[in-house]
């Protein structure tokens, strides 16, 4: 079951014009382009106003103006929490796309 929400992840985030690198574990990573209070400010979105927990990787680690989200799919997961994962990549994507995230403030709970 592991592989089978892994593929539809990955697969699904693919398919959506999303940079997943060539990763050959459940470990997914998306790669997108910003800076360090963006994803700061991104991860907080994504936990506190989507409920979708996953780590980042930024500057120093990689270079600067790239972003690392990585997800993390467990067996327990579901096909549902893969569409739902998917369809909040794709509104945070637009909200990175359109400047949502570039406040140096930690963004508020919306939801």
């Amino acid at each position: 079951n592991l592989w089978k929400i892994t593929n539809a992840l990955q697969s699904g985030l693919k398919e959506n014009g999303f940079d997943i690198g060539t990763t050959q574990s459940p470990v997914t990573p998306v790669i997108l382009s910003g800076s360090v209070p963006e994803a700061c400010n991104m991860v907080y979105d994504l936990r506190e106003n989507y409920g979708l927990f996953c780590s980042m990787v930024i500057y120093p680690v990689i270079p600067k103006g790239v972003i690392i989200l990585r997800l993390i799919p467990t067996a327990v997961h579901t096909i549902e929490d893969v569409e739902e994962t998917i369809a909040t990549f794709k509104e945070i994507k637009t909200r990175l796309d359109n400047g949502v995230y570039l406040s140096e403030e930690i963004l508020t709970v919306t939801k």
